[in-house]
This record gives C-alpha cells, structure tokens and sequence, in this order.
C-alpha cells in the first residue's frame, strides 16, 4: 500500500515539475528510496553504508580501462568518486534497518506538501559531452577506510531539465534501490533475503556474471562511437 502511495504522490509532483520546469531550467525534481536491505558480501552483520547516485563520466565502458590504482575497495572508491558525478548523496544508512517506510523515502522538489520533502529540487548533473547513465555508488567503511564498495545500474540516463518537450523525462527522475530495480556491476543482489531482497557490497570491485553483458555492451557502444568520429 505504502508503494502504491508513493507513486501516487510522485505523480502528483511529476506534474508540478513540468509546469515549473520554465523556471527551473538547471534543476530536476526527484524522488529515491531504500527499499532492499544493505549488507557487506563477506563479512555480514550490522554496518552502515554511504550512497551516491550519480554518473560515471565515462560511463561503464570506462570501467574496462581504469588502472591498478583502482584495485581494492578503497582504490576503487577514490578512482570513482574523482571520475564521477554525483546527483545526490545519502550517508550513515543503517543497512540492517532499511524497510518500506516513510525513513527511506525522500522527496526533493517545490510541492512542499510531499510528507518525505528533505528539499527544493537538486542541481541536475545531465551533460551533453558526459555519460548520463544512472548509478548508485554504495560504500561501507571501517575506521575511515573503505572495506567494500558496490557499484549499481538503474537501466537509464538521468533527464535533461531543459527538454520540456520529452515530458515527464527531463523534469523528473523517480528511483530506488532495491534487489529487483537495479543490475550489480560490483557487488550483488540477492531477492531471496528478507522482504525486498537484500543488496550487498563487496571486498574486491569484480564485474559480476550478469554485469558482464551490460559492460561489454556499452564497450561495443563505445568502440562504434570511436570509430564513427575518427
């Protein structure tokens, strides 16, 4: 019931994003929310985690190409965050807590009446010259240091604010974390743990099985944009 509530209410601030999309043209309204439970590959047990949605700048194909530097969790972790972009972060989640209530929904954007309202819409990261796809960066940390990282696909790009005309896309973006919305590039999902299924990171950031169509997709995707240019 409380999901069907939730899409109600985003589609009542679909609306009031396109009718202010006028005036609003650099920013985009957004709805996220924590659906499957978060836990480390490994080691299991209670940690919180750090959440960055946002967009590799080179896009998954550029995964395929980062150095040794990037080996390990916390090499991997620096390498992404200075080769990416970030629409919005959420910090110091309690993986073991996350359940379908209104402490993991956020809402940002001007219809103040949204119960999870956490602000005015965000400053939009679409680029014209830069990969668009929308991800979740997801780290868990020990004593400031990185122990596991997970990297995951929504399967689309974020919308540009200014293309009013591709009404709602381009205004809006509504996402969620869970086992069933997302593909693991690193880490993985497991639907079978707990209600919503269970998201889990990993020590060593290795592409897995069903990452790796998607990742040699985008590699081919690349490769013909290269050689249509040269």
């Amino acid at each position: 019931m409380k999901n069907i509530n939730k899409i109600a209410i985003a589609a009542v601030a679909v609306v009031g994003a396109w009718m202010a999309s006028a005036s609003a043209q650099s920013t985009t309204e957004v709805t996220v929310n924590l659906l499957s439970q978060l836990s480390r590959q490994n080691t299991g047990g209670d940690f919180t985690f750090d959440i960055a949605f946002g967009s590799l700048n080179g896009g998954l194909s550029s995964l395929l190409t980062k150095d040794s530097s990037a080996n390990g969790a916390a090499g991997f972790a620096t390498w992404y965050t200075s080769n990416s972009r970030s629409l919005l972060s959420w910090n110091g989640v309690n993986g073991a807590s996350i359940e379908d209530t209104d402490s993991f929904y956020r809402y940002y954007g001007d219809d103040t009446s949204v119960e999870t309202r956490a602000g005015g819409p965000l400053t939009s990261i679409y680029s014209a010259s830069l990969n668009n796809r929308a991800l979740a960066f997801v780290t868990s940390s020990t004593g400031g240091v990185v122990q596991e990282v997970g990297l995951y696909d929504f399967g689309f790009n974020w919308g540009n604010p200014t293309d009013t005309a591709a009404f709602p896309v381009g205004v809006y973006d509504i996402f969620t974390l869970a086992s069933n919305t997302v593909t693991a590039i690193y880490g993985s999902t497991n639907g079978s743990l707990g209600d919503n299924g269970t998201v889990l990171t990993s020590t060593v950031p290795e592409p897995s099985s069903a990452s790796l169509l998607l990742l040699g997709a985008t590699a081919l995707v690349a490769l013909r944009r290269l050689r249509k240019n040269v």
